[in-house]
């Protein structure tokens, strides 16, 4: 018997909204696949079509994820020809609007610390080509700058988008001068 694939994927996306409400709940290791197949409304056997255990599937929401954001980013870095810092703040903020539910809670304390290092390795293109090696600084102390500006960024637009007090050009023009004042 042949799968649908349109079935196919609205039981996974079922599955996964439901893994992802009970993972903002409670703790991975909390999480039973009882619980997700409950939730979601299927029996155990359909999770294991689809997913070895609990972390399999929370991995391939990540990956899925960090996929997305990577093919934007790829796409912005190979049809930007002129470096626009407030265009490339423009695609973090929007990254993080459009997947915020996801976005937000993986960079919490709650979330999954090797999500955060490698989507700082994937934005980290966006940012690097504004700042200028110095020959002052050792390449150790250069990634030392890297890894503040990278968090200090996407600190400041989660706290952005949990409490829109400015609008989103407002926001990019503010961040893009107090980072960058020189640009």
């Amino acid at each position: 018997m042949k799968k649908q694939p349109l079935i196919t994927e609205q039981t996974k996306a079922n599955l996964k909204a439901a893994f992802w409400k009970l993972y903002t709940e409670k703790p991975i290791e909390k999480i039973s696949i009882k619980q997700i197949t409950d939730l979601a409304g299927y029996n155990r056997g359909t999770f294991y079509l689809y997913y070895e255990d609990v972390y399999d599937i929370f991995h391939q929401i990540e990956e899925e994820l960090l996929n997305q954001i990577q093919n934007i980013i790829e796409g912005s870095l190979l049809n930007n020809e002129t470096f626009d810092l407030s265009r490339q703040m423009g695609i973090i903020v929007e990254l993080v609007q459009t997947h915020s539910d996801h976005v937000a809670y993986l960079l919490s304390e709650h979330g999954d610390p090797q999500f955060t290092k490698r989507l700082k390795e994937i934005i980290w293109p966006l940012l690097n080509r504004y700042f200028v090696p110095s020959k002052d600084h050792s390449e150790y102390q250069m990634g030392l700058l890297a890894e503040f500006y990278l968090s200090g960024v996407l600190s400041a637009v989660i706290k952005w988008n949990d409490d829109p007090k400015m609008d989103i050009d407002e926001f990019i023009h503010f961040m893009v001068r107090n980072i960058f004042p020189g640009m």
